[in-house]
């Protein structure tokens, strides 16, 4: 039985399909329905289909205003909410209105990236503007590398020293242990809004999913309390949950498992500032140079991507050196955090943040980290 991709593309040159499936992984799905020619070609590809695209990508080439009649034949066979993106090398206005009258998402004109696209197909602005609260993403390099103690630990420091609000998503759906870090009772969380994606997300669904951490302005939406099996999570279900959330909060911190899936890129997409937490070891500098590699194709910029080593000047021999790290990487470290497990297991252990359990050198780290977001954010 042959699938249909929700995401056609419509492209004048084979080397163009690449980028199709890198729109479609964007937005949830493996791979983009792609048909290889002009638009009378479309229009035959789309008769024969089941369903309208929830998506179309249509690449005119070199055409203009000429083309705008066969865009209205292609229209005749999509849903009213399909969302359509045209990409074309005509740089003219009245060409760009005339696309917007007939219900064109957008029009880019060449180089586009992919998201771009994706921007435009999720009737957003792009994630990176700077519009609504900042969202700082953390994922480590492998596990263990304390990507979810680093996150925790900023997210409760914006809260307190800089009086921010703030809520910490924990989007490691197996393994979360933010909640239970924190001592947190939550009966509901992520599971409850990324399971039923039908049913729409809104502000007082969410309300109902977060918990306060004690007197403080710190919101926790916590993981599962129970091992589950990851659903199949749609990139616009990530799309709504952290736009919902930018224009409530000055700060979005999310807690990223160490995967790699179409969801977990759109989740990037969305970020300000994106942490990669790393150890001077060779499988984190392994996985650092992969991982930032992937967040790059999907988007993200140089300048919003940060490289943080943590637990440094371990005990432990440092298998890599920073300058090592720094090239393989193609990436500065941007910060260093101290090597202080005993701290870190002290906190655990009480059901609390690093700066409730006494003023060590990595509360200190931490007021500083929090604060270059702050004076970002001011």
């Amino acid at each position: 039985m042959n699938i249909q991709s929700p995401v056609m593309a419509i492209l004048a040159h084979d080397n163009e399909q690449e980028f199709a499936h890198q729109v479609a992984n964007l937005l949830g799905y493996p791979n983009a329905d792609v048909v290889i020619g002009n638009l009378k070609d479309a229009v035959s590809a789309l008769s024969t289909r089941t369903e309208s695209p929830h998506y179309l990508i249509v690449d005119i080439g070199e055409r203009g205003s000429d083309v705008l009649a066969e865009l209205d034949t292609i229209a005749e066979y999509c849903d009213i909410r399909t969302r359509v993106v045209v990409i074309g090398s005509i740089n003219d206005v009245s060409f760009y209105r005339a696309l917007r009258a007939r219900g064109v998402a957008e029009y880019f004109t060449r180089p586009i990236k992919p998201a771009d696209v994706l921007a435009a197909l999720m009737m957003d602005n792009a994630p990176h503007k700077d519009v609504g609260g900042k969202v700082i993403t953390f994922m480590g390099a492998a596990s263990g590398d304390g990507a979810s103690t680093l996150a925790l630990n900023t997210a409760y420091t914006l809260a307190t020293e800089y009086r921010k609000s703030v809520v910490l998503v924990d989007m490691d759906y197996q393994f979360g242990m933010v909640a239970k870090n924190l001592d947190l009772t939550t009966p509901f969380g992520i599971k409850e809004l990324l399971e039923h994606p039908d049913r729409g997300i809104d502000f007082t669904l969410i309300e109902r999913m977060i918990a306060t951490y004690g007197n403080s302005r710190l919101k926790v939406i916590a993981a599962p309390n129970q091992l589950h099996t990851i659903p199949d999570i749609r990139a616009e279900v990530i799309y709504e949950l952290i736009t919902i959330l930018r224009r409530n909060y000055d700060f979005v911190v999310l807690d990223l498992p160490h995967i790699w899936t179409p969801w977990m890129a759109s989740a990037l997409t969305h970020a300000t500032h994106a942490i990669m937490v790393a150890q001077l070891w060779l499988r984190s500098v392994t996985h650092s140079s992969r991982l930032m590699g992937a967040w790059r194709a999907t988007g993200v910029e140089n300048n919003r991507i940060s490289l943080v080593i943590n637990r440094s000047g371990a005990k432990f021999k440092e298998a890599v050196s920073t300058r090592d790290f720094e090239r393989i990487c193609a990436t500065p470290i941007r910060y260093y955090f101290v090597n202080d497990i005993k701290s870190v297991v002290a906190a655990e252990n009480q059901g609390k943040t690093l700066l409730e359990c006494g003023n060590s050198v990595l509360c200190r780290q931490f007021k500083e980290f929090a604060g270059y977001f702050n004076k970002e954010n001011s």
